[in-house]
Protein backbone atom coordinates (compact mmCIF):
# COMPACT_ATOMS: atom_id res chain seq x y z
CA UNK A 1 0.00 0.00 0.00
CA UNK A 2 1.13 3.31 -1.34
CA UNK A 3 2.73 5.52 1.64
CA UNK A 4 0.34 8.57 2.62
CA UNK A 5 1.28 11.63 2.91
CA UNK A 6 1.09 13.71 6.29
CA UNK A 7 -0.78 16.96 7.10
CA UNK A 8 0.97 19.08 9.57
CA UNK A 9 -0.78 22.43 9.18
CA UNK A 10 -4.28 21.48 9.81
CA UNK A 11 -6.85 23.62 7.93
CA UNK A 12 -10.53 22.35 8.66
CA UNK A 13 -11.91 20.27 6.01
CA UNK A 14 -14.80 22.87 5.35
CA UNK A 15 -12.64 26.03 5.37
CA UNK A 16 -10.48 24.72 2.50
CA UNK A 17 -13.71 23.50 0.53
CA UNK A 18 -14.77 27.26 1.50
CA UNK A 19 -11.71 28.80 -0.09
CA UNK A 20 -12.07 26.44 -3.10
CA UNK A 21 -15.00 27.35 -4.30
CA UNK A 22 -13.96 30.99 -3.53
CA UNK A 23 -10.21 30.99 -5.16
CA UNK A 24 -10.68 32.30 -8.77
CA UNK A 25 -6.68 31.71 -9.91
CA UNK A 26 -6.59 28.41 -11.86
CA UNK A 27 -3.78 27.43 -10.42
CA UNK A 28 -3.83 27.82 -6.63
CA UNK A 29 -7.40 25.85 -7.48
CA UNK A 30 -5.51 23.26 -8.26
CA UNK A 31 -3.27 23.16 -5.71
CA UNK A 32 -5.96 23.33 -3.18
CA UNK A 33 -7.60 20.34 -4.30
CA UNK A 34 -4.36 18.83 -2.64
CA UNK A 35 -4.84 19.39 1.35
CA UNK A 36 -8.50 18.74 0.07
CA UNK A 37 -7.73 14.84 -0.77
CA UNK A 38 -5.05 14.54 1.12
CA UNK A 39 -7.62 15.45 4.56
CA UNK A 40 -10.09 13.02 3.12
CA UNK A 41 -7.62 10.37 3.61
CA UNK A 42 -6.73 10.00 -0.17
CA UNK A 43 -2.90 9.02 -1.04
CA UNK A 44 -0.46 10.90 -2.83
CA UNK A 45 -0.58 8.60 -5.70
CA UNK A 46 -4.11 9.01 -5.94
CA UNK A 47 -4.37 12.58 -5.64
CA UNK A 48 -1.87 12.63 -7.92
CA UNK A 49 -4.22 10.63 -10.61
CA UNK A 50 -7.21 12.73 -9.58
CA UNK A 51 -5.79 16.30 -10.58
CA UNK A 52 -3.56 15.13 -13.16
CA UNK A 53 -0.60 15.56 -11.66
CA UNK A 54 2.78 14.06 -11.02
CA UNK A 55 3.34 12.57 -7.03
CA UNK A 56 6.26 14.47 -7.21
CA UNK A 57 4.39 17.75 -7.33
CA UNK A 58 1.71 16.36 -5.15
CA UNK A 59 4.55 16.07 -2.14
CA UNK A 60 6.04 19.01 -2.62
CA UNK A 61 2.87 21.20 -2.75
CA UNK A 62 2.16 19.19 0.56
CA UNK A 63 5.61 20.00 1.91
CA UNK A 64 4.63 23.92 1.13
CA UNK A 65 1.43 24.12 2.73
CA UNK A 66 2.92 22.26 5.91
CA UNK A 67 5.29 25.31 6.11
CA UNK A 68 3.67 27.93 5.05
CA UNK A 69 0.13 26.95 5.14
CA UNK A 70 -2.03 28.17 2.49
CA UNK A 71 -0.33 31.24 1.65
CA UNK A 72 2.49 28.94 0.68
CA UNK A 73 0.15 28.06 -2.66
CA UNK A 74 -0.04 30.86 -4.04
CA UNK A 75 2.78 31.14 -6.80
CA UNK A 76 6.03 33.98 -6.35
CA UNK A 77 6.25 35.17 -9.67
CA UNK A 78 9.02 37.48 -9.78
CA UNK A 79 9.05 39.10 -12.99
CA UNK A 80 12.60 37.14 -14.15
CA UNK A 81 16.01 38.89 -13.64
CA UNK A 82 16.48 42.35 -14.10
CA UNK A 83 18.33 43.93 -16.69
CA UNK A 84 21.75 44.37 -16.51
CA UNK A 85 22.09 47.84 -18.50
CA UNK A 86 19.59 50.17 -18.20
CA UNK A 87 18.16 51.97 -21.47
CA UNK A 88 19.90 55.04 -20.51
CA UNK A 89 22.67 52.97 -21.02
CA UNK A 90 21.40 51.23 -24.12
CA UNK A 91 20.48 54.55 -25.84
CA UNK A 92 24.23 55.52 -25.03
CA UNK A 93 25.31 52.76 -26.55
CA UNK A 94 23.17 52.46 -29.52
CA UNK A 95 24.29 56.42 -30.17
CA UNK A 96 28.30 55.10 -29.94
CA UNK A 97 28.25 52.08 -32.60
CA UNK A 98 25.49 53.84 -35.01
CA UNK A 99 26.65 53.91 -38.65
CA UNK A 100 30.07 51.83 -38.02
CA UNK A 101 28.40 49.14 -39.53
CA UNK A 102 29.29 46.38 -36.38
CA UNK A 103 28.24 42.92 -36.41
CA UNK A 104 26.42 41.68 -33.36
CA UNK A 105 29.02 39.97 -32.59
CA UNK A 106 31.64 42.73 -32.96
CA UNK A 107 28.62 44.91 -30.68
CA UNK A 108 29.28 41.99 -28.18
CA UNK A 109 33.05 42.29 -27.59
CA UNK A 110 32.29 46.45 -27.76
CA UNK A 111 29.82 46.01 -24.67
CA UNK A 112 31.97 43.90 -23.50
CA UNK A 113 35.21 45.84 -23.60
CA UNK A 114 33.26 49.11 -22.61
CA UNK A 115 31.15 48.32 -20.30
CA UNK A 116 31.94 45.02 -18.62
CA UNK A 117 28.81 43.06 -19.49
CA UNK A 118 28.94 39.98 -21.28
CA UNK A 119 25.99 39.32 -23.20
CA UNK A 120 24.99 35.92 -25.40
CA UNK A 121 24.64 36.21 -29.29
CA UNK A 122 20.80 35.53 -29.07
CA UNK A 123 19.88 37.81 -26.27
CA UNK A 124 22.24 40.85 -27.70
CA UNK A 125 19.82 39.74 -31.06
CA UNK A 126 16.74 40.17 -29.42
CA UNK A 127 17.53 43.44 -27.60
CA UNK A 128 19.27 45.01 -30.76
CA UNK A 129 16.95 43.93 -33.80
CA UNK A 130 13.39 43.38 -31.82
CA UNK A 131 13.62 46.29 -28.89
CA UNK A 132 15.75 49.39 -31.34
CA UNK A 133 15.68 48.24 -34.48
CA UNK A 134 19.08 48.32 -35.08
CA UNK A 135 20.23 47.88 -38.86
CA UNK A 136 22.52 44.36 -39.69
CA UNK A 137 26.07 45.61 -40.31
CA UNK A 138 27.22 43.06 -42.81
CA UNK A 139 30.32 41.55 -42.81
CA UNK A 140 32.90 41.00 -45.20
CA UNK A 141 36.63 39.98 -46.40
CA UNK A 142 39.09 42.75 -47.21
CA UNK A 143 41.05 41.81 -50.33
CA UNK A 144 44.42 41.68 -48.58
CA UNK A 145 46.42 42.01 -51.83
CA UNK A 146 44.67 45.60 -52.89
CA UNK A 147 47.04 48.44 -52.35
CA UNK A 148 46.26 51.29 -50.56
CA UNK A 149 45.39 53.70 -53.07
CA UNK A 150 43.60 51.70 -55.08
CA UNK A 151 40.95 54.07 -55.52
CA UNK A 152 43.44 56.43 -57.19
CA UNK A 153 44.86 54.17 -59.56
CA UNK A 154 41.46 53.25 -60.75
CA UNK A 155 40.95 56.81 -61.19
CA UNK A 156 43.78 57.31 -63.43
CA UNK A 157 43.17 54.57 -65.84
Amino acid sequence: MPKKVKLTNLTPLEELKNKYKKETNPRVKEKLLTPIHITEGQTAVYTSQAIKHSKRSITRWVKTYNENGLEGLIPKFTGGPKPTLNNNAWEQILGEIDNKGLTIKDVAVYIKNSRGVTYKYHTLWKILRKKYHVKYGKPYKVNTKRPDDAEVILKKG
